[in-house]
């Protein structure tokens, strides 16, 4: 018996993954600016580097649970197109 996929459950799993990008990314902020007011200037700037790149990894997360998603319900058009969206931010990260 397989579960079907809805659009809300859909919408949930797109929400509940750029809310936890966006709470990972301020845990590191927060740290690290605990770190700068406790005088360790290499922990503050090692944690407030990881905080921007969770932050900047947040979209790029999003556009895999839409890949995710859209195989899930069976709509190949719009993965291949997420797919390529992708594909180009990876690009565009190695470049």
């Amino acid at each position: 018996m397989t579960k079907i996929f809805s659009e809300n459950d859909f919408g949930k799993l797109i929400q509940r993954t750029l809310s936890a990008g966006v709470f990972f990314s301020l845990f590191f902020f927060f740290l690290g600016f605990a770190f700068r007011c406790s005088g360790s200037a290499a922990a503050a700037a090692f944690a407030l580097r990881t905080g921007v790149t969770v932050l900047m990894l947040t979209p790029a997360a999003r556009v895999t649970m839409l890949v995710y998603g859209y195989c899930r319900t069976r709509e190949y058009h719009f993965a291949l197109a997420s797919f390529i969206v992708l594909a180009l931010l990876f690009v565009s990260v190695l470049l």
